[in-house]
């Protein structure tokens, strides 16, 4: 069994449900103009662009309808406002449902309202509902035709003078009627003047509206013809960019193959000067070597001799050289023997050299050895103008050095970041 929602309190109402122009409408209705002039300011409402002052009442309202809504809580300044000015709203303590809510607007938008209100009070079948009526029609007719006059008779059961206070009675009433009528004509055309006056308003606000929409329509055709005009200026420089990119990497190219060529030539001089060198050291090695047979002949005759004259005739071998202090034992790395195979026999000739030159005498001044910048226990020492032998000294064993690689000058900071990661 599904149970009807409580009714809202008395005075209280959901405005924010109404949709905005709904909302608009009934504040414009209820409301005067300064009490709309209050409430804006009272909750600090602007419209952008337009001072609260210059603002008409159909804009304050439009304005007050926007902040209820977007703000159900701010509905209470404007519900205070109300219930000064219309005080408690009618029927709030009796129970509507859809059709009397009908039949009460009904009511309220004819012209014989009150008429069709006192028509139903009097024939209620509660006598308390009746006597509400004719007390009300008596207040209307005490202000209508002014108080009876005193211990006079009602009219139509006395005398000429009672049809005399009647007939002036009755001529109050219609100047009463007719004054209300021409206040109230007033009232209708001060409402048109009003509206008249609103309808001017919005009419000139949207006048300055399509104005400024046509103003920025004409900004946007010119920003847009100057953003065409613009990306064109694009296009053709970076058809000048190209084009001079271009040039330059003929010229480049141009000027690296003449050094190519250049380099070249210098590589063929140099290798035939190597080749002469090397044919002359070739032959000094074998005089060289024909010295040393011939001495270790000389050597061996003398050995012979030595041993035949001496005691027990055995052979006795020399003892080896004792080895420097410094001495200390190459390890070749695998690393070693692989970076080795990029150069050519020269430097391959001069790094093993400066290895064991290396392991004899790690301070010998010729190695130049320097810490690897980077790489703690890093040692590197020269092999020729651009090339360096890598090495570091055997924590397990110090009596050892290893042999790392061979690499260019200018590939140091690579290899000092490659093993950075090992």
């Amino acid at each position: 069994m599904s149970v009807d929602p409580p009714a809202p309190p008395a005075g209280d109402a959901p405005l924010h449900e109404l949709s905005r122009d709904a909302l608009s409408a009934f504040l414009y209705a209820a409301l005067l103009p300064e009490e709309t002039v209050a409430l804006v300011k009272s909750l600090r409402l602007s419209s952008p662009g337009f001072r609260t002052e210059a603002l008409s009442d159909v804009e304050r309202c439009d304005l007050l309808a926007d902040e209820l809504r977007a703000a159900p809580a701010s509905r209470f300044p404007v519900l205070e406002a109300l219930r000064a000015g219309l005080k408690e709203p009618a029927f709030a303590r009796s129970p509507l449902d859809p059709v009397a809510a009908d039949e009460l607007l009904e009511v309220a938008g004819s012209d014989h309202g009150l008429a069709i209100a006192l028509w139903r009070l009097l024939s209620d079948e509660k006598p308390e509902v009746r006597a509400r009526g004719a007390a009300a029609l008596e207040q209307l007719a005490a202000e209508w035709y002014g108080p009876a006059p005193g211990g006079e008779a009602a009219p139509g059961r006395e005398g000429p003078a009672a049809s005399a206070g009647v007939e002036a009675s009755v001529e109050a009433g219609l100047a009463g009627k007719l004054k209300a009528t021409e206040e109230k004509r007033l009232r209708a055309e001060a409402r048109a003047e009003e509206a008249r006056r609103k309808a001017d308003e919005a009419r000139d606000k949207l006048q300055g509206q399509v104005k400024e929409a046509r103003a920025e329509a004409a900004r946007a055709v010119d920003e847009a013809a100057r953003a065409r005009e613009l990306a064109e200026q694009a296009v053709l420089a970076r058809g000048r960019a190209e084009a001079e990119l271009a040039q330059a990497r003929a010229t480049d190219q141009a000027a690296e193959l003449q050094r190519l060529r250049g380099a070249a030539r210098e590589a063929e001089t140099a290798r035939h000067a190597a080749e002469a060198r090397s044919e002359k050291l070739a032959g000094q090695v074998a005089r060289l070597e024909a010295a040393l047979g011939a001495a270790e002949a000389r050597d061996g005759a003398a050995a012979s001799g030595t041993a035949a004259g001496g005691a027990g005739g055995a052979d006795e071998e020399p003892e080896p050289e004792e080895a420097p202090a410094s001495w200390m034992l190459p390890v070749f790395t695998d690393e070693f023997y692989d970076s080795l195979r990029g150069w050519d026999r020269r430097i391959q000739r001069a790094a093993v050299k400066q290895a064991f030159l290396l392991a004899q005498d790690h301070r010998h001044p010729s190695l130049r050895a320097l810490p690897l910048g980077g790489i703690p226990g890093y040692y590197r020492v020269r092999v020729a103008t651009d090339v360096r032998l890598i090495y570091r000294r055997d924590e397990a064993r110090q009596d050892a050095v290893e042999i790392l690689s061979v690499i260019d000058r200018e590939d140091l900071d690579r290899y000092v970041r490659q093993a950075k990661t090992r």
